[in-house]
């Protein structure tokens, strides 16, 4: 007869109290995923005994809402999000699923299979106690792997709930307990604090890659990094690089234990109807949530049926002007192939270009423009088969230094952290760059990196509270052949000894046609948070805000606000988290230059009296002029300043003039504040 576990437990009592103290704290953990309107939860226990208690007994969720329009609430907001606790759904519910949902099935199978049964001979059936006892850690496990695979399942077994109702201005923390009554099983409440503004898109997986052989590709993926973020992955092909399904019915997960589920790539082995037909294939990763990640990039090949053989390098020689190159390969008649590619790369990973394609029977290639270093390998093809040789080094002869780098410069924010910037160099052998320091510029630098940076850039950090207030950076550059270039001259940083933020500095002003622009350096505080500029006028007392800047602004202001020809003063301070503002940057002058103005002289007339030897000039002009400026250019000559006259005056008359001459006039208008018109040319002949 079938006989309870609370039976079983008064017949061997004590092993099963040292089997249960064993046993890890019964507690609920809690993950949580925020899409743009809703908010996913998952949860489970953390022990067998636990769960089957809560399958009987259920679990509450409540919302507690912590912080709205981004400051805390006084007291929390609680929400009972469940009328009543969570629990299994009946078995009559999984029926329709279990048909279409291999996870449903085993779900249901866990939570509502048959148990062992016992006869009425206890000591015998000793082993069937211990027999039920993994039986049931295997329910609670393969129950929680369906609940990971299904999150529709994970609903179904009380172990997930749907938000709709958050709102995008408040965070929330979510508390999942247990029903269970105390008395019966203590177990530890779960919890997460998460909130609609969290909701970030799913990350596609990278570095897929496949490998095809005879009617048959194996894709692998970037797993490792994704394992706190996907639970399993689809597999997707495509003939045609646009439509795509899935390889599987079901998705793919990694059931594998040791060293081998610890490999940081997932694989998967599919088969092709025939070879050489072009295939796609790409990656999808599916969340704990249900969630399916965007796809990866593809990949594409084709099946071919591979060489049987691979060419075999047996001569790499130089002269240290060109290569000698001579391999071994079976031939024609004992395997045939299409030729043979030689392909070069300047490291052994590649990528390699190809050099020269050869007939089927070369055996030795001369490369007569080799590089310094110089990777070559063999590659024997046959219609979609490629087979490489192993790649073999050839080096020339080098001893000439790379150049020294240029353009050193760095900065040290508060709490010693230097970044380093310079100009990167252009040899195509260069490996990186090395970074001294030292505390004085006369003394001996000390090398900072252990091995060459391959970025011209590098960040160091040092201690700020020291008596030397200086420290000095000096870069040297190094090719492969670990020849050293000389050191850039000793670049001078201040280590920070206040605790409001660097001032950024002014890079240039200039005028431009809306306004006056200022280019400034950003502080290299990292707690920045806005910058504050301010602007000093001939008439202002003292400084005036004119306007503020957030850190992603790059380090560019338009005074739009500026008087035309007015010279102005700026300054700039940044200030940090802290409400600290820094010292403000150094004063630089700048103006709206507008020189030239709007308006022009119209309707010009120049006319020749010869009775009253004169020449009369008349023109219009619609705004207010301080003066008027006349040119005047006699026969070949040059259009000069001739007279100048009032503002209120529209006409002029020359009499200085000489027969059978032509005369060039020009008429510019002078504004109150020195701005000049256009000049209006007129022409007569006296």
């Amino acid at each position: 007869m079938k006989k309870s576990l609370l039976l079983i437990g008064l017949v061997i009592g004590p092993w099963l109290q040292s089997l249960a103290q064993a046993e890890l704290s019964a507690e609920v953990k809690v993950i949580a995923s925020a899409t743009e309107q809703s908010i996913r939860l998952r949860w489970a226990p953390t022990t067998p005994v636990a769960w089957q208690l809560l399958n009987k007994y259920g679990y509450t969720v409540e919302r507690y809402t912590i912080a709205r329009n981004g400051e805390l609430l006084p007291t929390p907001e609680k929400l009972v999000l469940v009328d009543q606790p969570q629990k299994p759904n009946p078995l009559a519910d999984w029926e329709g699923m279990i048909d279409a949902n291999d996870y449903a099935a085993i779900a249901a199978q866990a939570i509502y299979g048959e148990t062992f049964e016992l006869t009425e001979d206890y000591n015998a059936d000793i082993m069937q106690v211990v027999q039920l006892a993994r039986e049931q850690e295997q329910r609670f496990s393969f129950a929680l792997f369906a609940a990971d695979q299904s999150f529709e399942v994970a609903q179904m077994m009380g172990l997930a709930f749907i938000d709709h109702t958050p709102r995008k201005n408040e965070r929330y923390l979510y508390r999942v307990y247990s029903a269970v009554p105390a008395e019966v099983e203590e177990i530890k409440t779960g919890f997460v604090y998460i909130g609609l503004q969290d909701y970030a898109p799913l990350p596609p997986v990278y570095d897929v890659q496949a490998i095809f052989g005879d009617k048959a590709a194996m894709v692998s993926w970037e797993r490792q990094n994704f394992d706190g973020t996907y639970t399993a992955y689809l597999v997707e092909k495509s003939t045609d690089g646009k439509t795509y399904r899935s390889i599987t019915n079901q998705p793919i997960i990694n059931t594998a234990q040791g060293e081998e589920y610890r490999t940081r790539r997932a694989y998967k082995m599919d088969s092709l109807a025939s070879n050489g037909q072009t295939v796609y294939y790409r990656v999808r990763g599916i969340t704990a949530f249900g969630e399916i990640s965007p796809p990866s990039d593809s990949v594409a090949g084709s099946g071919f049926i591979p060489l049987a053989a691979s060419p075999k390098f047996t001569k790499w020689d130089t002269d240290n002007v060109t290569v000698d190159l001579a391999w071994d390969f079976p031939p024609q008649e004992v395997l045939p192939i299409e030729g043979f590619s030689v392909e070069r790369s300047a490291m052994e990973a590649g990528p390699y270009e190809v050099v020269e394609n050869l007939s089927p029977t070369a055996r030795s290639f001369n490369d007569p423009q080799p590089r310094a270093t110089n990777y070559y390998r063999i590659v024997a093809y046959r219609e979609y088969a490629r087979e490489p040789s192993f790649p073999v080094l050839v080096q020339l002869a080098d001893s000439i230094p790379p150049a020294v780098p240029s353009a050193l410069k760095g900065e040290v924010d508060t709490v010693g952290v230097v970044r380093l910037a310079w100009n990167a160099n252009r040899e195509p052998d260069l490996l990186g760059y090395r970074v001294y320091r030292s505390n004085f510029r006369g003394s001996e630098f000390s090398q900072v990196t252990r091995e060459p940076v391959s970025l011209a850039q590098f960040v160091d950090t040092i201690a700020v509270k020291t008596l030397t207030e200086d420290v000095y950076y000096q870069i040297t550059s190094v090719d492969i052949r670990f020849n050293e270039s000389d050191p850039t001259d000793a670049v001078l940083l201040s280590r920070p000894d206040v605790v409001p933020p660097t001032p950024p500095v002014f890079s240039e002003v200039k005028s431009t046609e809306t306004g006056v622009s200022l280019i400034y350096q950003p502080s290299p505080s990292s707690d920045v948070v806005e910058y504050v500029v301010y602007r000093k006028g001939p008439q202002d007392a003292g400084w005036v805000r004119l306007g503020t800047q957030s850190p992603e602004a790059r380090g560019t202001y338009l005074d739009t606000k500026a008087e035309p020809n007015v010279r102005y003063g700026y300054t700039i301070t940044a200030w940090d988290e802290a409400g600290l503002e820094s010292a403000p940057a150094k004063p630089v002058m700048g103006s709206f230059v507008q020189t030239t103005a709007s308006v022009s002289p119209t309707g010009l007339k120049v006319s020749a009296d010869r009775e009253a030897k004169q020449v009369l000039l008349s023109w219009q002009f619609s705004g207010a002029a301080q003066a008027f400026k006349i040119y005047r250019k006699q026969g070949d000559g040059t259009l000069t300043l001739y007279r100048t006259i009032g503002g209120d005056q529209r006409q002029f008359e020359d009499e200085n003039l000489q027969l059978s001459t032509t005369y060039q006039y020009g008429v510019q208008a002078e504004l109150p504040g020195g701005l000049l018109s256009k000049i209006v040319i007129g022409q007569v002949a006296y």
